[in-house]
């Protein structure tokens, strides 16, 4: 036997303060450039690990920030 039923929901705000944009946030997927000298092998075989591409024209590996960011390589990013 169905029996018929009508819902009515609520929403409920906990909490209401000002918000900003944090214009220096970095999106997670951007790719970025990313600087490994020559001789680096170790390095350059975790950023490809990492799904890093080589860019020839610009001499650098292109990578996803989050990737870069687990890697600690903040100090070789190049935008």
């Amino acid at each position: 036997m169905q029996h018929k039923r009508k819902l009515k929901t609520v929403e409920l705000v906990v909490e209401n303060e000002p918000w900003d944009l944090d214009k220096n946030r970095v999106p997670a997927n951007k790719i970025i450039g990313v600087k490994v000298q020559f001789g680096e092998i170790k390095l350059g075989r975790l950023v490809r690990e990492a799904g890093g591409i080589w860019n020839r024209q610009k001499k650098l590996w292109e990578i996803p920030y989050r990737e870069a960011v687990s890697l600690g390589l903040e100090d070789r990013i190049v935008f």
